[in-house]
């Protein structure tokens, strides 16, 4: 049975990128609560490569649940992900579409470092 990639284009880089367990938070370092933030939304569809599904990566973000600290910002929409041979962030002022943010200055790169 062939499998269908159904995750759109622009997501496709993201999924190249590692995923960072870390003891901290990789934006601002808080060490608790901490949760996995899923890059790549669960929803968002599928990546196929080789007859095998891609898993979507995930990053160590603060906060409770979605609710709180960086994760909440990463769910709102103001805190971006990208993957460019290494993971980078950039923090909104205001909620901003995935692809309109790609454009835009500040991003910072992730230290996956201890």
């Amino acid at each position: 049975m062939a499998r269908v990639t159904t995750l759109e284009p622009l997501l496709w880089p993201l999924m190249e990128g590692p995923s960072v367990d870390a003891g901290r938070c990789v934006v601002c370092g808080a060490a608790w609560p901490l949760n996995r933030h899923h890059v790549v939304r669960r929803g968002a569809g599928r990546l196929w490569r080789d007859g095998r599904e891609v898993p979507k990566p995930t990053l160590t973000l603060c906060g409770m649940g979605n609710a709180s600290g960086c994760h909440a910002l990463a769910h709102a929409n103001r805190l971006h992900f990208r993957w460019v041979g290494r993971w980078e962030w950039v923090l909104l002022d205001e909620p901003t579409k995935y692809h309109v943010a790609l454009s835009m200055d500040g991003w910072r790169p992730i230290d996956v470092g201890g």
